[in-house]
């Protein structure tokens, strides 16, 4: 009989920790694109209205309420909030805000379009208040899970290699991967999740300086900004596939897929894409990757940190049966807009959560739309 597992729980955090090593204060709900550009933080808000429409989408969910002013005139209001993934994972539902009810929203407003905020918090109508990262169920389990027993799960497939199927959870808890900075330090000064940035060319610089966050994130046209910073992102659950030919890497975050191909060798011909073209081989217990053939992109979405068509990329999966862990260390280099390398590692733990679709629905609106 297949023993139960194990599952451990880990708190989430809030999105505000991470964004704070850029910005001093930003609201939990904006970290993904940083708050900062898209709303005016110093300045506090509180609206009262009826809910018309509850989004509860990823990658940021957004509450629709209607504000009748003095004339009886209703004003559409929708307001913003976390992911979807780490709303449930505090117990959040699509039945948190039902159409009819009443809520009083505080927080902060929108830059560039009327009528629109980030939550910081929100009262229900029976006067009971929420942070906008609190556990509203009781009951909601807090926070990702992890398995720390895999039962009779094999630490090998039957050809020897190592077992590194299944889904996975980042370990460094949500936002790790945001990628802040330019070159936010000299090579080999780690900055979040253990990543070292490359300090830039001229070129790399000019690319930065033309870069805005409110209109150029990646992000705001549901699209990843790198396959090494996606991959943790915000502890969305990753699948891995394994055959004796290839291995597939489903990205939590974003839908995003690579297919890495085993004892194989790039061709002559690649048609450029987000993700490369990817080959790897067993090294002893380590899968060594290589990925060429990239499209040009950026590092640090918040930033604008590029990278070039000629990027090169190694990383290295390293599979823990014991402590059922998943290392991955990479190394990148780009001589048209980097001096130095671009490296980092991070560390997921099978997770006892299924993967599911991110379906991503971006909803922000005027707000990130550049002006003509």
């Amino acid at each position: 009989m297949r023993p139960a597992l194990t599952i451990l729980s880990c708190r989430a955090g809030s999105f505000a920790f991470a964004a704070a090593l850029l910005f001093s204060v930003v609201p939990p709900a904006a970290a993904h694109h940083s708050g900062a550009p898209h709303y005016d933080l110093e300045k506090k808000i509180t609206v009262k209205g009826t809910v018309t429409k509850f989004e509860f989408v990823n990658p940021h969910s957004y509450v629709f309420f209607d504000v009748t002013g003095a004339d009886g005139k209703k004003t559409p209001w929708r307001c913003e909030l976390a992911a979807r993934v780490s709303l449930a994972r505090n117990g959040w539902t699509q039945e948190t805000f039902a159409p009819g009810t009443t809520i009083t929203v505080k927080g902060s407003p929108a830059r560039r379009e009327d009528n629109v905020c980030v939550m910081s918090s929100w009262v229900r109508e029976d006067g009971k208040e929420f942070s906008a990262r609190d556990t509203v169920t009781p009951e909601a389990p807090r926070g990702p899970q992890f398995l720390t027993d895999a039962g009779n799960r094999p630490a090998r497939l039957p050809n020897g290699q190592p077992n590194i199927a299944g889904n996975w959870l980042s370990v460094g808890g949500p936002g790790g991967a945001l990628g802040f900075g330019r070159t936010v330090a000299a090579p080999g000064v780690a900055v979040r999740g253990g990543v070292n940035y490359p300090q830039l060319t001229p070129a790399g610089e000019a690319i930065v300086a033309k870069y805005d966050p409110r209109y150029d994130d990646p992000t705001l046209r549901c699209a990843i900004s790198n396959i090494f910073l996606a991959w943790p992102y915000d502890q969305h659950v990753n699948m891995i596939t394994q055959t004796d030919k290839e291995i597939v890497l489903t990205y939590g975050f974003m839908d995003f897929v690579r297919t890495i191909r085993l004892n194989s060798q790039h061709p002559k011909t690649i048609k450029p894409s987000l993700g490369g073209d990817s080959i790897g081989r067993w090294d002893g217990d380590t899968l060594v990757v290589d990925t060429v053939g990239f499209t040009s992109g950026t590092l640090a979405h918040l930033v604008g940190t590029p990278f070039s068509d000629k990027m090169h990329a190694e990383e290295r999966f390293v599979f823990d049966p014991r402590a059922l862990t998943l290392t991955r260390s990479y190394t990148a280099q780009d001589p048209v807009y980097w001096k130095t390398e671009f490296t980092g590692s991070d560390v997921l733990r099978l997770s006892a959560e299924p993967h599911v679709a991110y379906g991503c629905k971006e909803l922000s609106g005027k707000n990130n739309v550049r002006p003509n």
